[in-house]
């Protein structure tokens, strides 16, 4: 016992004197290890979210949060698949590790897994813990959260035996921090009782609405969306009630809407189609997709508008009338140029007809284009023409390096999408030629930047940049002054109150 007093207390030591080393601008990256209930799920028209999915939804723009937790792990598996090793090799001091596990460590049948409570899945904490601490970063542990189920009379039946006990224990043994989502969980579900709780968990999504789910599942185990916020919000009052430092990361308000529920938003992934290598050496999709985290991608703003009540969703093929009669708004980004693809899916006549009978009926459409050279305008016109609006062939803003203010506008009409907006950046832009029905939304001297259109029932706005990506969504990149957040989320709150529901 006093051997291992001495070594937490070298520990403690270590940590204390590594995170003094650490710069005093540099933020810490709040890792996630654990297993489904945690993990990132699929973006595209799935009900599915793990808590940690949601979770950054809680912090300050700039705090990076890298969720590792992957389905099926336990606190064995994750380690003995190379998982622990890849957030390992990258921690630093400062840097947060939060372990939640229990659901697979359980599985007595599946020795992959298995690690019974007071032995294997006591060590395998403790090995997470000594580890994380001997590198600098701070250990969280947090119990597993519930799964939902209730007895005839109506009572809830925990099912995770000594699990929570032995995260506990550690917590003590070690003096790490501890969040108790077993806890948590177990009185609001409790509170909540048998019907309410229905909604938080994927039992609850009925047959033929996600293409990912189309029989529904009998699923007490893993959460919707609104389920995933609520843990969410349990593991964010779990931090303030332990005075945990990242506390001071966390937003005073997080506004989760839905304003626009039963709405359906839709990105293009037929004429905008590109790869590149992953580290195997496997052609991965990116750029200006849902999935994709990087500076290239459109995570964020799929999140945004997630959290705007609405649903995502995406369109591989060439559309069709019947497909995008299940999405409200329809997001065409970027079309593809040969340099970019081998082989570019070129808007046709027919895929502009289809996609025109759609708008004429009720949708709305974004069309986000590019300057000459880096997309696909001769083709692309061929929609866009339709509704009065015609990507110039040129390249308006071009900014050097970072002297981002070659890219800044700031004098804006009053319209809903500038409100309360300050400053935006634009870069590389195709001005557009605007006819009948086309009326221009933002100019700039003789360029008209911004258009829109009323076609039939429904609605059209064009911006000839791919703009909202993720490298210029926020200010990871750029100054505090441009504000595209909130102007991209004025944008979407303003298409959706235009677009019908379709569920």
């Amino acid at each position: 016992m006093k051997k291992q007093l001495i070594i937490v207390i070298s520990m403690i030591l270590v940590a204390v004197f590594l995170a003094a080393f650490m710069p005093s601008d540099e933020k810490p990256v709040i890792y996630l290890i654990g297993d489904s209930t945690c993990a990132d799920k699929p973006l595209d028209d799935n009900p599915e979210r793990g808590w940690g999915q949601l979770f950054p939804n809680f912090f300050q723009q700039g705090i990076t949060i890298e969720n590792h937790a992957k389905n099926g792990r336990s606190t064995k598996s994750f380690r003995n698949e190379g998982l622990w090793n890849k957030v390992f090799e990258k921690l630093k001091p400062g840097d947060y590790v939060f372990i939640q596990f229990g659901h697979n460590d359980s599985k007595i049948n599946d020795t992959t897994r298995y690690a019974e409570p007071h032995t294997a899945y006591k060590q395998n904490l403790i090995r997470y813990v000594e580890e994380s601490r001997s590198k600098g970063a701070i250990p969280v542990l947090l119990t597993p959260v519930n799964r939902r189920k209730f007895d005839e009379q109506g009572k809830f039946v925990d099912q995770h035996g000594d699990y929570p006990v032995v995260v506990r224990e550690v917590a003590k043994e070690l003096n790490v921090a501890l969040i108790d989502v077993h806890k948590k969980s177990l009185d609001y579900f409790s509170k909540l009782g048998e019907e309410a709780t229905k909604n938080l968990f994927i039992m609850s999504v009925p047959k033929n609405v996600f293409k990912s789910l189309p029989n529904g599942r009998d699923d007490n185990t893993h959460f919707t969306r609104t389920g995933a916020i609520e843990v969410a919000k349990m593991v964010v009052e779990g931090i303030k009630e332990i005075n945990l430092p990242v506390e001071k990361y966390l937003l005073n308000e997080v506004k989760i809407s839905s304003e626009a529920e039963g709405k359906v938003v839709a990105l293009d992934y037929y004429f905008n189609h590109e790869f590149k290598k992953d580290k195997d050496g496997k052609d991965v999709p990116f750029h200006y997709i849902w999935e994709d985290k990087e500076f290239s991608g459109y995570y964020e703003i799929g999140n945004m508008i997630e959290n705007l009540g609405a649903g995502i969703y995406e369109i591989p093929k060439a559309p069709k009338y019947d497909e995008l009669k299940k999405v409200s708004v329809y997001i065409i980004v970027d079309p593809d140029t040969p340099k970019e693809t081998a082989n570019p899916n070129y808007m046709t006549d027919s895929s502009a007809a289809e996609i025109a009978k759609w708008v004429e009926d009720g949708g709305v459409l974004v069309l986000l284009a590019n300057d000459t050279g880096n997309c696909e305008l001769e083709n692309f016109n061929k929609l866009s023409d339709k509704f009065g609006i015609h990507f110039n062939e040129d390249s308006r803003n071009k900014v050097t390096g970072t002297n981002f203010s070659m890219g800044k506008f700031d004098k804006f009409p009053d319209h809903p999408l500038f409100k309360g907006v300050g400053a935006i950046y634009l870069k590389e832009i195709s001005t557009l030629k605007l006819s009948s029905p086309a009326e221009p939304l933002f100019t700039d001297g003789a360029d008209v930047l911004m258009a829109t259109a009323k076609f039939g029932k429904g609605f059209v706005f064009a911006l000839g940049d791919p703009w909202i990506y993720n490298e210029y969504y926020d200010n990871r990149k750029l100054p505090a002054e441009f504000e595209n957040y909130k102007a991209a989320k004025n944008l979407f709150s303003w298409l959706l109150s235009k677009a019908k529901k379709v569920r």
